[in-house]
């Protein structure tokens, strides 16, 4: 037997592959399928299975490239009508090799959440649980809207103290998001781990049902605005790309042209480098922070022009965003910004502070207006005085509150979020746009006034 776990960086996503006597299956794959096949390669097994706990909403399901990679059989849940694959039955069973996989419908994070018992010889010893259980946090049950989420709350608990918890602390836990992923605020590093150790430390198991109940409707997540188109394209299926996009090296005059014609030029270097100086009407993701929100501020339907500090990036970033359900990347700039710079094409710039400045343009009583951009459990670290908060996903929606004789000044936690609202806006015609470099983790730790945040 052989179980092996693919992280995707940045979305806090894993899938699992695993395989007994030349058998395997894929749990939750992504969309660029080379690892799973290179790990089946290296095992000598071939992929017989592709199952979903559940219609993804935060990446594209590779499981259509891997079927077609493969033939590989898809199964997921039947409770929503997927327009490709297998509806699973509660407590259907699937051998690979020497091992056994049931599934168990576990509804609560959506209506088709399946987890899958794996078993040897001895018995079950290990339950992928999809965003059912994770590591310190349940999976959230929001994403049906306002009025479905009692319901989902309460079919939550049901799964997870009627399905799960039954198992056995010595039940191996392998779940499909680790820190830092959309689909639960407090998850936690430990991954693998156990029912015993969830029963211990996860609080949310020790909750009686209608504290659980309560305390999940309170639980305020924000929600992409990509996740809808997540939704969509893993249930009716993405086109099957075969292989990862190609991008050309373009010259300034290129990307330039491709520009004039419709395509979006997004620089995906540092917060810093951007606000120093970039192409006009450009849009700035930092490529470390491309797959948590990206979706936040790409649209869909334009050819994207990448700009990068380095050219072994250009791999990551197209990854990252095939992911994402973003497959027209028409090219990249050669030789980044420098090369637009050495060809005299004209450079936009806005300011970028340190947050000694930014304090020190308080005191001086300096017109600006301080746009908080983070979650709302950020929020619990305190506020800044005077600032204003506006989520990044709504930055364009509520620009029109946006005052156009003050300086508006962009943060998060750490500036990341800074920089893309000042992009958005900036090519919504506003100029008035700044960013505090550090975020709010850099006001905190020089000792600057930090206010309490009063969530009602």
């Amino acid at each position: 037997m052989f179980l092996e776990k693919v992280r995707s960086e940045g979305l806090a996503h894993i899938s699992y592959l695993v395989g007994s006597n030349g058998q395997a299956a894929v749990i939750d794959p992504r969309r660029d399928v080379d690892e799973y096949l290179d790990i089946a390669r290296k095992k000598g097994a071939r992929i017989m299975l592709v199952l979903e706990t559940h219609r993804n909403e935060d990446l594209v399901s590779g499981a259509l490239e891997l079927a077609n990679a493969t033939g590989a059989a898809i199964y997921h849940g039947g409770q929503l009508d997927f327009d490709y694959g297998n509806s699973l039955e509660d407590g259907q069973e699937f051998s690979i090799g020497d091992l056994r996989i049931t599934a168990m419908h576990t509804p609560g994070h959506t209506d088709e959440s399946h987890c899958f018992l794996l078993a040897d010889g001895r018995g079950p010893f290990l339950l992928f649980t999809g965003d059912t259980l994770f590591s310190g946090e349940v999976g959230r049950t929001d994403l049906l809207g306002p009025e479905r989420l009692r319901d989902m709350t309460e079919k939550l608990y049901d799964s997870l103290h009627d399905k799960v918890l039954p198992l056995g602390e010595g039940t191996v836990i392998m779940p499909a998001h680790g820190p830092g992923s959309h689909c639960g605020h407090a998850i936690g590093e430990r991954s693998p781990t156990t029912i015993g150790l969830e029963v211990r430390d996860n609080k949310a198991l020790s909750l009686p049902r209608m504290d659980f109940i309560m305390a999940k409707m309170a639980d305020r997540m924000e929600r992409p605005p990509y996740f809808k188109r997540m939704e969509a394209l893993n249930l009716h299926g993405p086109i099957i790309l075969g292989a990862m996009p190609s991008p050309p090296a373009l010259g300034p005059g290129q990307v330039k042209g491709a520009q004039e014609d419709g395509a979006l030029v997004l620089d995906l270097r540092e917060p810093q480098c951007y606000a120093n100086g970039h192409i006009p009407r450009s849009l700035n993701v930092w490529l470390d922070r491309l797959p948590a929100y990206g979706g936040y501020a790409i649209p869909y339907g334009r050819p994207l022009l990448l700009v990068l500090d380095r050219q072994e990036d250009v791999d990551t970033a197209v990854r990252y965003l095939v992911r994402m359900g973003y497959e027209d990347i028409c090219g990249y700039l050669r030789d980044g910004m420098n090369a637009w710079a050495m060809s005299g094409n004209v450079l936009s710039s806005f300011p970028a502070y340190s947050v000694h400045d930014v304090h020190a343009a308080q005191l001086s009583g300096k017109g600006m207006m301080l746009i908080d951009l983070r979650d709302t459990p950020e929020l619990e670290a305190g506020l800044m005085p005077g600032s204003s908060l506006i989520h990044l996903g709504n930055i364009i929606e509520r620009s029109s509150e946006l005052p156009a004789d003050k300086e508006l000044v962009l943060f998060c936690r750490s500036g990341t979020r800074g920089a893309i609202a000042a992009s958005m806006l900036r090519n919504s015609g506003m100029k008035n746009v700044a960013i505090m470099l550090g975020g709010f983790t850099a006001w905190s730790k020089n000792g600057y006034p930090v206010e309490k945040f009063r969530n009602v």
